[in-house]
């Protein structure tokens, strides 16, 4: 801190004039705003102003003047009125570790093989070892674990396999009885690394750290057991290793609230991705002769270094301002489709086609709302490798028509999707890697030819024994990587771009608003199958692949593994739809585990029933009945669904949230076995189903909380024990200005709810208290025009204010009065016509949360006061008096 201070002092008389950007020999620093500053070394082409694939709008920002104060010692500042950036010396090359001298005691991270390699190989030498890499283009680093080693059989290596030709590694860790060394070809081993930068206030505290950020990352994890498994590293019960738990600078993990005062990210690898992807470019479409053959793809001006460091300030404020402008500077996720956010069902069964129209009339035939319905593996024949192409039937005596299916769902207004597991052509001798002319071609061909028969979108399955690996790597092994970019990253960016396109040339043009408008990918979060206890930085990912939804965690996810993982991804990944196979890869032996993971799934981001047998009706009427009230609760909630999904793309705020964003200080907020559900309901699944009557411990944030279902209220912050069947999960809600928007007539569509009249849920505050809450509701459909919604209360008097609209419409407020309340009068200011009001006090003994229109309270809350506003599209303002 001293040391930055007298640097400051000595170079304050020595400024050239401000301007938004100042080049210090090869480094050029860019104030984009008061809190977002870029650091970019020169590349080979030059310095960098197009977009790239991170980065898709720095334009936008209005960029502050900087001013460079001159050297010394090596030492250049440069100031704004906000922050100063001190940009130290750059470090000397690193000597790569050989044949002749490698790493001793240490082993790969996120290893992935080579291709000639990929079971690995049994040498009787490091040498041989060596020799093996070398021989192999495809490598890059090679493991040596000498004589001692056997067989890992889960990895299918050769039988006494030692040696271990890799053509990536995420990194390094201790392990006492191995070795590791580059290729002559070069090879990265720890990461890319931040430029030698310091950035403080104007008075010199210290905001970020380069040095700092560097060095946590590449630290080398030594400790052999739990015990000795020191900080920074992170001790991994599965691999029982010590691994590094920091980030890595390439890869997204954005701090937890108010954790840090800075956070550096690195646009690496840096290239320019052309508007169309990976699809054929548009006819008419000039290009750069030097990128014909990568598809408009420019990756000559990639260098390490380009870092984006972002001030995240000391308030809750200041770091939701800083999330906004990550998502202005790397994009924003998209606006889910409005059928997204209803049921969705998979199950890896060989469906008839007979089959699989007898179960999708089932949903409806049992009332169970339903809005996509898919086929996992069986669309396609697997033998003989066929499932390396596109263009062949189905496995005989299954689908005989295909176009028969596609038409019948969407008689059924079912949107579809199928599973697919990409084999690159260079893999086959087919044509050439990733953005060739080849590559493009083939799989645009394949994956478009589909949904011109009425496919509505993909599933681009990372899980299997074969992928598209990331360019520059040619493997057909999954999980490959270049430089930190895998290929759960890319093939998201694949598949996501293939239906957008799709849609941008044939959908929309024609006016198809049922396939078309808002294109969607199933994709994998990152490479893990998720698991309990997982550190979040292990689903680090690419700063591009939010743009791609939605996200699923894998195979085997356990329920609580579901939780975690949905509720951090919002948190540190900026994805808001991650979610596990609703029901797990396993068929439960009773009922009561496929309610407890229904109605996590139903109060969560994504419904996706997937994995084994979960047809609601598999096991008895009881659970039936169940699954289909949660099934309709989140059919009701569709309204604030939608509204929160355009609320996460425009700001990067998830509807599943932790509650560590909304309550940073509070001791337990970050726990994430728990959230907040739509910004006013607590959720805490239950994932133990070995009996009935559970009990599990739950944070309450503070301040007043209903129990959702007996009505009793629980003041926090504090820890609770809580115990239900497994037909509640535990919930509450926010018992002083809690505010959901939903209907009472849900469909067995999205599309076919009836929103003529929508219901407000509000909670009322205490006697004494005010809150000033703000809604809004969006529109189905691609113009998805807004109504905005405020709920105020002061002094006894309580406010509902109506914008205008688009629609015309009705509205009744539920107002959740706290036990001896009461509305004593309701009007409309302007309007002479009296207002109904009621107010419900029967309780029910099957109270069941968001009941809607008419439903009585639960037994130990107050009186519910409904008040019904006529139809209109005019701007209301409703005035109530409490007492």
């Amino acid at each position: 801190m001293m040391f930055v201070a007298v640097v400051v002092a000595a170079l304050a008389a020595n400024a050239d004039p401000p301007s938004s950007s100042v080049t210090v020999g090869n480094l050029r620093v860019t104030g984009l705003s008061p809190t977002l500053i870029r650091v970019e070394p020169k590349g080979p082409m030059g310095f960098e102003d197009r977009t790239t694939f991170m980065v898709v709008d720095r334009t936008s920002f209005a960029g502050v003047p900087l001013t460079n104060e001159g050297s010394t010692n090596g030492h250049t500042v440069i100031s704004s009125q906000f922050f100063k950036v001190i940009l130290g010396p750059t470090a000397g090359p690193v000597t790569p570790p050989s044949c002749n001298s490698p790493m001793m005691g240490t082993d790969a991270v996120a290893p992935t093989r080579s291709s000639k390699y990929g079971n690995g190989a049994k040498v009787s030498s490091r040498a041989d070892c060596c020799a093996a890499c070398e021989s192999d283009e495809s490598c890059t680093t090679w493991v040596y674990a000498g004589s001692s080693e056997t067989v890992n059989a889960t990895l299918g290596d050769v039988p006494g396999a030692n040696c271990w030709p890799l053509a990536s590694a995420g990194g390094t860790r201790g392990a006492l009885d191995r070795e590791l060394g580059c290729a002559s070809r070069g090879c990265s081993l720890e990461g890319p690394g931040f430029p030698n930068v310091v950035v403080t206030t104007t008075d010199g505290t210290v905001l970020w750290n380069a040095t700092a950020a560097s060095s946590a990352e590449k630290t080398i994890c030594m400790g052999k057991s739990e015990q000795n498994c020191e900080s920074p590293c992170f001790w991994d019960k599965d691999a029982k290793a010590c691994q590094n738990l920091n980030a890595q600078a390439n890869l997204l993990h954005w701090p937890s609230p108010l954790a840090d005062t800075g956070y550096g990210l690195m646009d690496y690898p840096r290239f320019y991705a052309p508007p169309w992807g990976t699809a054929p470019a548009p006819s008419g479409t000039t290009i750069d002769p030097a990128l014909v053959q990568t598809n408009g793809y420019d990756f000559r001006n990639n260098v390490e270094g380009d870092t984006y460091i972002f001030l995240l300030g000391s308030t809750l404020d200041e770091y939701h301002a800083s999330r906004a402008e990550f998502v202005k500077l790397a994009g924003p996720t998209p606006v889910l489709p409005d059928f997204a956010f209803g049921t969705w069902f998979t199950w890896w069964h060989s469906y008839t086609e007979t089959e699989a129209m007898g179960e999708v009339k089932r949903w409806s035939t049992d009332n169970l709302p339903i809005d996509v319905w898919a086929l996992d593996m069986n669309w396609r024949n697997t033998t003989n490798h066929q499932d390396q192409y596109y263009d062949h039937p189905a496995v005989p005596n299954l689908f005989s028509n295909f176009t028969t299916w596609f038409e019948f769902l969407k008689g059924q207004k079912l949107r579809t999707y199928f599973n697919d597991h990409p084999f690159p052509v260079a893999s086959r001798g087919a044509g050439g890697l990733q953005t060739s002319p080849e590559e493009v071609a083939f799989r645009w061909n394949g994956l478009s030819e589909w949904m011109a028969r009425g496919l509505t979108y993909w599933w681009f399955d990372h899980n299997w024994g074969f992928s598209i690996p990331p360019p520059f790597v040619n493997t057909s092994i999954t999980s490959g990587k270049w430089d930190g970019l895998d290929n759960a990253a890319w093939g998201s960016h694949v598949y996501f771009n293939a239906v957008e396109q799709y849609d941008k040339r044939f959908r929309d043009p024609a006016g198809d608003d049922f396939y078309g408008g808002r294109p969607i990918t199933l994709t994998k979060f990152g490479l893990p199958d998720w698991r309990p206890g997982m550190p979040s930085v292990f689903h680090q990912e690419s700063p591009a692949q939010h743009r791609y939804p939605v996200w699923w965690t894998g195979d085997g996810v356990p329920l609580q593994g579901s939780v975690q993982s949905m509720v951090d991804c919002g948190v540190h990944d900026f994805k808001p739809y991650v979610h596990s196979d609703c029901g797990g890869d396993y068929r439960p032996k009773d009922g009561g585990d496929l309610l407890r993971w229904t109605a996590h799934c139903a109060f969560g981001s994504i419904h996706r029933f997937h994995g084994s047998q979960h047809q609601p009706w598999s096991y008895d009427n009881h659970t039936e009945d169940v699954i289909r009230q949660y099934l309709n609760a989140r059919y009701k909630l569709v309204p604030s669904l939608i509204a929160a999904g355009q609320h996460a793309t425009e700001t990067g705020y998830p509807y599943v949230t932790r509650c560590d964003m909304e309550w940073p200080t509070q001791d337990g907020a970050n726990d994430n076995n728990q959230y907040i559900f739509l910004n006013d309901t607590l959720v805490a699944p239950i994932w133990d189903s070995t009996t009935n009557e559970t009990t599990r411990s739950v944070w309450v944030p503070p301040g007043d909380w209903e129990d959702a279902w007996d009505g009793s209220t629980v003041t926090g912050p504090k820890t609770i024990s809580v115990t239900q069947p497994y037909e509640k999960q535990p919930m509450w809600h926010r018992a002083s200005g809690g505010f959901v928007v939903s209907t009472s007539s849900a469909g067995l569509r999205i599309e076919e709810s009836d929103w003529s009249t929508l219901t407000l849920d509000v909670h009322a505050p205490k006697s004494g208290e005010s809150v000033d809450v703000k809604r809004m509701v969006v529109e189905r459909g691609l113009k998805a025009s807004r109504t905005y919604l405020r709920f105020e209360t002061s002094n006894g008097k309580a406010t509902l204010k109506i914008s205008a609209s688009a629609t015309t419409r009705a509205w009744v407020l539920r107002l959740h009065l706290r036990p001896g309340q009461r509305v004593t009068s309701a009007s409309l200011v302007g309007e002479a016509a009296p207002v109904p009001l009621v107010h419900l006090t029967d309780t029910s003994p099957n109270h069941f949360p968001f009941g809607g229109v008419g439903a009585g309270p639960a037994r130990y809350a107050g009186p519910i006061a409904e008040i019904k506003v006529v139809p209109s599209a005019s701007a209301r303002e409703l005035e109530l008096l409490l007492a």
